[in-house]
């Protein structure tokens, strides 16, 4: 363990120092106060991780590391760092090293167990998991590594023994890394057709992080303001056509692929970016400004629909630096903007980019309310409905009906792509979308998984795409019928207006 270099200094107040200067976002005093001391510069990453900033946290730890190469604690907290930011092998690699500077480490060893025990290495697993707790006999990750062991190896009743007493223990409540266990935990239950000891993994791990996100959340939740613009636009008489760009759009055709996350978004933007003649941007923000002025209000909903072509223009200059500020490439070809949550900006898309085409990504509602549940997203209030069961059901419904009043009262041009489509007849669906969108099918789209790179290496949908063509999504919510039974009344609607069959 590296010791601080800055002898009879107030190390305390040096540090809150530090931590004041993170916070504000002023990284290169932070460093500067740091001057040179290995230390403090691990205390600035563990701090910078709590405030969620990996990359600058990881940029610290390497700091510390180049400053104190066998420090090993600096090691070990790159390595939560590398995890959190999805590269396994590298966060594997770090701990292994911290295991060679400091052979007793038990986070270091907890840690190496989960990973073993995540990819099914269970015989890994128990020796790591075993070594940590030699050295802190109460390690929960540990336990947690050990609890997803019992899964593969069948001891379904051991299992769930310890992750009961992992999540009855109160000073775990704010471990994500447990969050991630229980989660895995989740999975591996199904693997076993244990299916409601998967549902009440998932739902633990929800109930966690809705407590712990509940006290940030802005006043409002996402719910009612998406059900504030739907009853607007009740309200409202349509939206007369808008009219012709003034200034010529960059790209050759622009389109918006729209939906509710889980509904196969990232599958068709891979197939599209497959096609020579389109360009596809993964998941980025570029209409956050003016979702911020025009979206948030009645009010400013009116001033939406009133501006004028001018003002128009200007919205859609900024929203091209954007793109290209956020590496989108539309010059020439056909771009295709996939945003799944951008349905709730239908009115803003409709108004700037009136001659836009809209993909409106379809699934059974069923396996997409499943889906969005069981999945551990980044948190935002968006994402914070999916936490309980019953309110992601009714955010898919009231998303669902946003979208149909949108479709009534605005001039857009919109098509319905299923993804179970997709994914039993792929040529028909990959062409009706072509048609829809002006290109040309291309013989490239069939070996789209070439193309995965556009997704975002994070993407829950990353690793499902590069394997191709996947039935085993198809009618998934089967397994969980009793478990979804009570939301079934809430999504009945949209089961029938998309065409999917009742439950059997």
């Amino acid at each position: 363990m590296s010791a601080s270099v800055h002898g009879d200094r107030n190390d305390s107040k040096i540090i809150a120092d530090i931590l004041d200067a993170a916070r504000s976002g002023r990284l290169d005093q932070t460093y500067k106060l740091a001057d040179g001391d290995p230390t403090l510069l691990v205390r600035l990453g563990q701090f910078l991780q709590r405030l969620r900033r990996p990359q600058d946290a990881l940029a610290a730890f390497d700091s510390a590391i180049a400053l104190s190469p066998e420090f090993a604690e600096a090691h070990y907290e790159r390595g939560v760092a590398l995890g959190i930011l999805g590269k396994i092998e590298e966060m594997r690699a770090a701990h292994e090293h911290t295991l060679v500077l400091e052979s007793g480490n038990a986070a270091a060893l907890a840690s190496l167990a989960l990973i073993a025990a995540r990819t099914g290495d269970v015989r890994t697993a128990r020796d790591y998991a075993a070594r940590s707790l030699s050295h802190e006999p109460d390690g929960a990750l540990a336990e947690a590594a050990l609890a997803l062991a019992d899964i593969r190896d069948g001891d379904i009743t051991e299992a769930q023994r310890r992750l009961d007493r992992l999540l009855a223990d109160g000073r775990l409540v704010n471990d994500t890394w447990i969050d991630i266990a229980v989660s895995d935990a989740g999975d591996a239950f199904a693997r076993q057709n244990c299916f409601s000891q998967a549902f009440a993994a998932y739902a633990a791990v929800g109930e966690r992080r809705r407590i712990r996100q509940l006290p940030a959340l802005p006043g409002r939740r996402a719910i009612n303001a998406i059900r504030q613009r739907t009853a607007y636009f009740r309200r409202t008489e349509p939206w007369p056509a808008g009219t012709v760009q003034t200034a010529p759009s960059p790209a050759l055709g622009h389109v918006f692929l729209l939906g509710f996350m889980r509904s196969g978004t990232t599958l068709l933007e891979t197939v599209l970016a497959s096609n020579p003649a389109i360009s596809a941007m993964d998941e980025r923000e570029v209409l956050a400004e003016p979702a911020r002025r025009y979206l948030f209000s009645d009010e400013t909903l009116g001033e939406l629909a009133a501006l004028e072509e001018p003002e128009c223009a200007a919205w859609r200059k900024t929203y091209w630096t954007a793109v290209e500020e956020a590496g989108g490439r539309a010059a020439g070809r056909v771009f295709v903007n996939k945003m799944p949550f951008n349905s709730l900006r239908l009115p803003l898309i409709a108004k700037l980019f009136p001659e836009a085409r809209i993909i409106l990504a379809i699934r059974d509602p069923r396996d997409v309310v499943l889906s969005c549940f069981r999945h551990r997203f980044e948190a935002n209030p968006l994402t914070f409905e999916f936490l309980r069961l019953e309110d992601c059901a009714r955010f898919y419904a009231a998303t669902m009906e946003f979208v149909d009043i949108c479709r009534q009262k605005l001039p857009i041009a919109v098509h319905e792509h299923r993804y179970e489509s997709l994914v039993e007849d792929f040529d028909t669906s990959a062409r009706a979308v072509c048609d829809f969108v002006g290109v040309e099918w291309n013989e490239a789209m069939r070996d789209f998984v070439t193309a995965s790179g556009v997704i975002a290496a994070r993407s829950q949908s990353a690793a499902q795409v590069r394997r191709g063509l996947y039935f085993g999504a198809i009618g998934q919510w089967r397994r969980y019928n009793a478990q979804l039974a009570p939301v079934i009344p809430i999504l009945e609607p949209w089961i029938a207006r998309f065409g999917y069959p009742a439950a059997a």
